[in-house]
């Protein structure tokens, strides 16, 4: 278990300067200073190693800001007062071998010192394991700075907590609950992304955001200027602010400035919530997201929610409806908590569900998408990459230039980019389509969307699509054979060997070679080496068909041309796939490194071919055939071992059950 405790310290502090204290061996101590942290244990027994300091001894403990202490029994409790008293000490890291009625007590204790739960500390994940009276296996907390702490000690909170509370600074599945949401948020920002977090209360989201995420900055905004004073002197710093503004007027803020938008528990507050989705709507860029919440039909026997401050009861129908026209509805969760009026003894939970399900929980959460057309050539001229307008104008890469090569900028990140684009699957290929059909044909945009429609062809195995869609790629590449915009050639090499991989699927093998050899032979010259994993994909791919008809002299020669195509991808100008130093793009030299690795595969095909006709098991074992684009394989693959998964589950939940 060291190694994972080494992995979940250094996931929310990085190498840092710690002592581990109650050490039974030096084995976290071991990991910690093999990924680079400056850190000393103290311990029962004597070790020989150097950063090792029994218990009782006389050798000095090192001062430093972060604290490992395992958890051995509630006695523990003393040692962890002596430690968070030290003024030097800021952050306490807990292992707790989930002791029993240990939880509330111990952190009430560190929150009536001036402690708080650590930002970082709650990743989604965690939520449905925790439990009230239970530590859980890792607690992270942090000391508030000292005024703050002086100014707002937590008893003064608990005075208005029906209407604001800190939920770092509560224990419970309430608090967890809250917090949550905000993890959750934090897993959907993209890098660079502008975030804000509207009606933020006293913070402690927006903290979760800027310890969690890639945002490159944070601002909070609520009605109440005493919440705002606190968030400010609690969590204020470095990209996270905190502003005086309502949900409904958000005038500071300019049109389209806004990548993400957070807005937990806040519409049923106001009286006209349309508006303020539509003020939404207004300061979300046409690549941007929203992420919130609404208690889930939160009602007593008048119908009526019974808290004071709630001014609409909403269900899952009311909310989708009152967002449709502004936004494209991506995502929808469930969550439920123990302690609440509507489902006191109610389990944890926190689910994604279908769109269309007819599911109940106590708290709603919706992920929408801007509608990507809306203001689309409007706003055209000022489309700007939040991760890559640096990289951009350092170094002039025709990768970067969506906003110079596609009609529609902002569907890069909604459509197309791995990571960032829509979520759901059916929702994203809805767009696609729509493109597909809408977009002028030699475009960027229809290029992209094709290709998009078409792995969704290749990953359900729907042979029956695959003619209409290489028609249509077809169509594509004929019309756009003399086009100068890097992207749509981009598009025509991508779309080329998607073609092959169709007619693979449809069984249409001579088709598939010639496609593939269509693909490895196309310039990638004026986008980037980076686009050359598809014309070595596709040289592999078709040195494979080659043999499985028998042709040896054919694989070679396209066993050698993605060789050759890796070798001139590495004498490329470094400006066209890696930027700058000042100003790097930051997947560059990976995609080299893959571009490198197929073209490595290439080669050690050439080099053991001859072992093919002897033994081809022996020689398709040498080469990893999975370096190749074989994007449908590998997700076919996953839902296959997930559903292996949930089935030995559930053989051994009916093995326990008979057992018992």
């Amino acid at each position: 278990m060291s190694i994972e405790t080494a992995a979940a310290i250094t996931r929310i502090f990085g190498p840092c300067r710690i002592v581990q204290w109650n050490a039974r061996d030096p084995n976290l101590l071991h990991e910690l200073l093999l990924t680079g942290c400056d850190a000393h244990a103290v311990g029962q027994g004597t070790f020989e190693h150097p950063r090792w300091i029994a218990r009782g001894s006389d050798a000095r403990v090192p001062s430093k800001p972060i604290a490992v202490v395992e958890i051995a029994g509630k006695e523990t409790l003393f040692l962890i007062d002596t430690l968070t008293a030290q003024d030097q000490l800021q952050s306490l890291f807990l292992i707790g071998p989930g002791i029993a009625g240990l939880r509330a007590p111990l952190e009430n204790r560190l929150f009536a010192r001036g402690w708080r739960r650590h930002p970082a500390s709650l990743a989604a994940s965690d939520y449905e394991r925790m439990q009230d009276d239970v530590l859980p296996r890792h607690a992270v907390y942090q000391r508030i700075p000292a005024e703050a702490a002086s100014r707002w000690p937590v008893k003064t909170l608990l005075d208005e907590r029906n209407l604001h509370m800190d939920m770092l600074r509560e224990s419970g599945s309430r608090a967890d609950a809250h917090v949550v949401r905000y993890a959750l948020a934090a897993s959907l920002v993209r890098p660079g992304d502008t975030v804000l977090d509207c009606a933020c209360g006293l913070g402690y989201g927006s903290a979760v955001i800027a310890a969690t995420s890639q945002a490159s900055q944070i601002i909070g905004v609520d009605v109440d200027a005493a919440a705002v004073a606190y968030a400010h002197a609690n969590y204020g710093g470095q990209s996270l602010r905190f502003e005086t503004a309502d949900a409904s007027r958000l005038q500071h803020l300019a049109d389209a400035s806004v990548d993400l938008i957070v807005s937990m528990e806040t519409i049923e507050h106001v009286e006209n919530w349309t508006a303020v989705a539509k003020e939404f709507a207004r300061v979300l860029k046409p690549d941007g997201r929203l992420v919130a919440s609404v208690p889930d039909r939160w009602a007593d026997e008048t119908g009526s929610d019974p808290n004071p401050y709630h001014h609409h009861v909403f269900d899952w129908a009311k909310l989708r409806e009152g967002l449709v026209e502004d936004f494209v509805i991506e995502a929808r969760y469930t969550q439920t908590a123990p302690g609440g009026f509507k489902w006191p003894q109610a389990a944890r939970r926190l689910a994604r569900v279908p769109l269309d399900s007819d599911v109940e929980g106590e708290w709603i959460l919706v992920v929408a998408s801007a509608n990507p057309f809306a203001r689309a050539e409007e706003l055209r001229d000022s489309f700007r990459h939040p991760a890559f307008a640096d990289a951009l104008s350092a170094s002039g890469a025709a990768a970067l230039d969506f906003g110079g090569c596609y009609d529609n900028p902002w569907l890069y990140r909604t459509l197309v980019q791995v990571g960032e684009r829509l979520d759901d699957a059916a929702v994203l290929g809805r767009l696609a389509g729509w493109v597909a059909d809408n977009a002028r044909p030699d475009s960027a945009d229809r290029g992209a969307a094709l290709c998009v429609a078409g792995y969704r062809i290749l990953e359900r195995r729907r042979t029956q699509q695959t003619g209409e869609l290489i028609r249509r790629i077809e169509s594509y590449c004929q019309s756009t054979r003399h086009t100068t915009n890097p992207h749509v050639q981009r598009w025509r090499i991508s779309l080329a060997f998607l073609a092959g991989c169709l007619c693979e699927l449809s069984g249409a093998l001579d088709d598939a070679l010639k496609w593939f050899a269509l693909a490895a032979e196309l310039d990638w010259r004026s986008f980037s080496p980076i686009l050359t994993t598809k014309t070595i994909a596709a040289a592999f791919h078709a040195a494979r068909i080659a043999l499985t008809f028998d042709d040896e002299t054919g694989a070679r020669s396209f066993f050698r041309i993605g060789f050759e195509t890796a070798l001139e991808a590495a004498r490329s100008n470094p400006a066209d796939f890696a930027g700058s130093v000042e100003s790097p793009i930051p997947f560059g030299l990976v995609e080299l490194g893959e571009v490198m690795d197929m073209g490595g595969q290439c080669a050690v095909a050439i080099a053991t071919l001859p072992l093919w006709r002897r033994a081809p098991g022996a020689f398709w074992s040498r080469v990893d055939t999975k370096r190749f684009g074989l994007l449908a394989w590998n997700q076919a693959l996953e839902r296959e071992n997930a559903c292996l998964r949930g089935q030995l589950q559930n053989v051994r939940a009916r093995v326990d059950t008979t057992v018992s």
